[in-house]
């Protein structure tokens, strides 16, 4: 059913955003943890606060093993229903083993992970602490991988070359935007990205710095493009539906004024009522 106030919901979007029809917005985020998972059978080290995370292979003197980075978002301020239309990761790396300019691929996680509080300030990490992720630990120490180095996806989500220090960006990709699609979505399935280097070649390691870096200003940052849902005339609690929630919501605001109101009248009453029951959602 068709109202006055719908219609003039449809006018007042369609006048703010004419070219699209809705008004995209950006949010840029840093990660909400980051971790390195460290080549060791056991699972001892972890780099869970540390300033950096690492990714590639390390020279002989650590034995050539190799480093996985883990990030993770919290995209609470994306609103859910909302369409990603971009997205685009930039990271700072500090240090390189090789200057040399290997590819870094971006993989979703499949498995949640954890970030302790273990600190170190080499690519050699820190003794693993409870909850940390390891190159054998979701959780340390007694929550497994399914699978020894993580469990991701094998297809990059998208890949950068990076060779010496300075920011590099990871520009946006029909996959980058269907895996934070799927996690806006499905909040349940946001287990972040595995950011893994070249590791075969010794020294190809790359060093960057992690939401934990003092001061904040060369942490990760990832720009998300999003168009948020258009409003739906009677979603009182802001679910997307018209439902039997909303309509506690109005019973409860009888007589009064306030969001309840569809009709914009100065008191929700019978108008209002029968309003919401037009938009109910089957």
């Amino acid at each position: 059913m068709t109202t006055f106030r719908s219609l003039a919901v449809a006018l007042l979007v369609a006048a703010l955003c004419p070219a699209a029809g809705v008004c995209a917005d950006t949010i840029t985020i840093t990660t909400s943890k980051d971790n390195t998972l460290i080549e060791e059978s056991s699972g001892a080290y972890s780099h869970a606060l540390s300033y950096n995370f690492f990714a590639g292979r390390v020279g002989t003197n650590g034995e050539g093993t190799k480093r996985r980075g883990v990030i993770q978002f919290d995209f609470s301020a994306i609103p859910a229903g909302s369409t990603i239309t971009a997205v685009s990761l930039q990271l700072y790396c500090s240090g390189a083993g090789l200057s040399t300019s290997f590819p870094i691929a971006l993989k979703r996680m499949t498995s949640s992970w954890g970030q302790g509080t273990s600190f170190g300030f080499g690519g050699g990490g820190a003794q693993s602490t409870p909850g940390d992720a390891t190159w054998i630990h979701r959780y340390y120490p007694n929550v497994f991988w399914s699978t020894v180095g993580g469990d991701f996806v094998t297809t990059a989500s998208a890949t950068r070359n990076v060779a010496g220090t300075g920011w590099y960006t990871w520009l946006s990709t029909a996959t980058l935007v269907e895996d934070v699609q799927g996690w806006i979505d499905g909040p349940a399935t946001n287990f972040g990205w595995l950011v893994q280097g070249n590791e075969t070649t010794l020294k190809s390691v790359k060093k960057f710095d992690s939401k934990e870096i003092p001061g904040g200003a060369t942490s990760p940052k990832l720009t998300v493009t999003f168009e948020p849902p258009i409003p739906v005339l009677g979603d009182l609690t802001s679910d997307g539906m018209v439902d039997g929630m909303d309509l506690g919501v109005l019973l409860g605001s009888w007589g009064t004024p306030g969001a309840a109101d569809l009709d914009e009248s100065g008191t929700v009453d019978a108008a209002d009522l029968a309003i919401l029951l037009g938009e109910w959602t089957v």
